[in-house]
């Protein structure tokens, strides 16, 4: 095995993932005649009352076909090997499992293979007495109408609407004409339009199976890594929603003749490789474009994995027209499958307000009237320059030590800090600490911007209590210290020794409180304060950790890399001391 699939022997990947499909997935059974059949086991009877919903094709989809067997959907899926047809004893074997009296109805996406095997299945099924029908579905708009030859368009994700829609009509007792009919009207209401980076990788094979650039994504590329209509620079979600939108509406006929104030159905499939943080930030955009662009509301909303393409890096997006109720109440029937959702409805515009109370908005106010805040400006200041500065230092010791991120999070914290000084009430050292804690609530994410919105909202909650309304002297300040740096203690349950950010904290605190009450000078107290955070940083490095991510990692590949936050903690109080130093 020359790729990297956690797999047995390349032969035997479509059966073994058949075998435990079936093992768990309750009601699933396998034909015993045709390995590649998956039936819903409620459903084989000869005294079936209802219409049996047939699909299927290559593996190398899933979850397609197989996710979708269930009451409501799928009857049986029939599964080739990957991307290769399955052959038409199965597709025939899965007509004899499954059709009843009322028959069955064959799902087939519109490649040569597919739709010669499933054909041929249902002649011989017709000539042993069976009453079979078959749609076929091409929705693909990767491609221009005039570009589109006699082969017609490819079979995408929008075939699984017309399987819920089949399924559905079936469950409630429609017949073989009447599944039917519903079925082709779907098929022509859905476009879809995929887009990707990379091409797959098959099993066995030692690579992907086509590069696409550095730089440019292929719009229309098939699901077997067929080329698509072009090739073009990469660009932002949303662009490029936008233009996959567009051919959509360009190339489907009944889409195209949507109106305004229109209700659609949107899916927003991966390929394989492209994950859901991705999906969502495209179905935002499409979101937005439907309703901009088209004045079109989205009232069911499909995101994740329906059709993929083993591990194509790649998405597609797959509008069905909801121009007819029927159909509306056909998607919102019930199912019982895996893979479809229980519910897709949407709300629109679910954004709501609990509004700032008065002890999380901070209060503005202008330049400094004391000397005390004064120098609270300076020395906010030189932590800001100095913290940014900082960024790639942090960057390379947490990419040893945790995620990575420990350097832009800071850098981030310390930009909003920059720009928001100016407003901020520096001879209240309450309301200080308060609004250094909003600004870092705002803009810091991750594990060191909670524990800096702890030290500063538990520093200002002592402070309010014992000197409202006073200026930052030394006293105070420690006063506001201590009480943060217990608070990050107690909710982060790490102490001094655990290799963390309190390593450079305690020290500093300790030093200063022991200089302060020698009677030492301001500055004095800081820079004993900041030698000793950055005495406690360097050892870290000897640390093993107890806390945090960096507790995660192999302690070897921690020797002779200090901890990032302690870092950062001892370089922000090296600023303090730099910039009253030089006051």
């Amino acid at each position: 095995m020359s790729s990297k699939k956690f797999l047995n022997a390349v032969q035997d990947v479509v059966p073994e993932m058949l075998d435990g499909f079936a093992l768990a997935t309750p009601h699933c059974a396998r034909v015993a005649e045709e390995k590649g059949v998956l039936v819903h086991v409620s459903d084989v009877s000869p005294k079936r009352e209802t219409v049996a919903v047939i699909s299927g094709g290559g593996s190398g989809h899933e979850p397609a076909m197989a996710g979708y067997l269930g009451d409501g959907m799928l009857t049986a899926a029939v599964c080739g090997n990957v991307y290769a047809s399955p052959t038409a004893e199965a597709v025939l074997a899965s007509i004899r499992a499954t059709a009843g009296k009322k028959g069955a109805l064959l799902v087939v996406m519109n490649y040569t293979g597919d739709r010669l095997n499933f054909g041929v299945a249902a002649e011989r099924a017709k000539l042993e007495g069976y009453d079979v029908d078959m749609v076929v579905v091409g929705e693909d708009c990767g491609l221009s109408k005039e570009k589109v030859g006699i082969a017609g368009r490819r079979g995408l994700a929008g075939t699984l609407f017309v399987h819920k829609v089949a399924g559905a009509k079936a469950a409630a007792g429609g017949t073989l004409k009447e599944v039917a009919e519903e079925a082709r009207r779907c098929a022509e209401a859905v476009g879809t339009m995929g887009v990707a980076l990379q091409a797959c990788t098959l099993p066995g094979a030692p690579g992907v199976a086509r590069e696409v650039p550095d730089g440019e994504m292929e719009l229309g590329m098939g699901i077997h890594g067929e080329p698509g209509a072009t090739t073009v620079k990469q660009t932002g979600a949303d662009e490029l929603a936008a233009t996959l939108l567009t051919s959509i509406f360009t190339e489907n006929e009944k889409i195209s003749k949507l109106s305004e104030g229109s209700k659609v159905a949107l899916m927003v499939n991966t390929l394989g490789a492209t994950p859901l943080m991705e999906l969502y930030v495209i179905a935002r955009a499409a979101f937005a474009w439907l309703a901009g662009v088209k004045n079109i509301q989205v009232t069911h909303a499909y995101v994740g994995t329906f059709m993929s393409s083993i591990d194509m890096n790649g998405f597609s997006l797959t509008i069905c027209a909801l121009d007819d109720d029927a159909r509306v109440e056909l998607l919102d029937a019930p199912c019982s499958c895996s893979a479809w959702p229980k519910s897709a409805r949407v709300t629109q515009g679910q954004i709501i307000s609990v509004g700032a109370t008065s002890s999380s908005a901070p209060m503005a106010n202008g330049p400094p009237k004391t000397s005390e805040g004064a120098a609270a400006l300076r020395a906010i200041q030189s932590v800001a320059k100095a913290l940014i500065a900082a960024e790639p230092e942090l960057t390379k010791y947490d990419s040893v030590a945790g995620d990575g991120d420990c350097g832009t999070t800071i850098k981030s914290g310390a930009e909003a800090l920059l720009g928001a000084v100016d407003t901020y009430p520096l001879d209240n050292v309450s309301d200080l600490a308060r609004a250094i804690g909003h600004t870092v609530r705002h803009s810091m994410g991750g594990t060191s911007g909670v524990l800096y919105d702890i030290f500063f909202t538990a520093a200002a909650d002592k402070l309010a209590k014992v000197a409202a309304g006073k200026p930052p002297s030394v006293d105070v300040v420690l006063l506001g210290f201590s009480s943060g740096v217990q608070a990050m203690m107690e909710y982060g349950g790490a102490r001094a020794g655990d290799r963390t950010m309190l390593d450079a904290l305690v020290p500093a605190l300790t030093m200063a409180t022991v200089t302060h009450m020698g009677r030492k000078t301001v500055t004095e107290v800081v820079a004993e304060a900041a030698k000793a955070a950055k005495s406690g940083a360097e050892d870290t490095k000897n640390m093993a950790a107890k806390a945090g991510r960096s507790s995660y990692v192999n302690q070897d590949v921690l020797k002779e890399t200090p901890d990032p936050g302690a870092v950062a903690a001892a370089t922000w109080i090296q600023a303090i001391s730099d910039a009253i130093s030089q006051a």
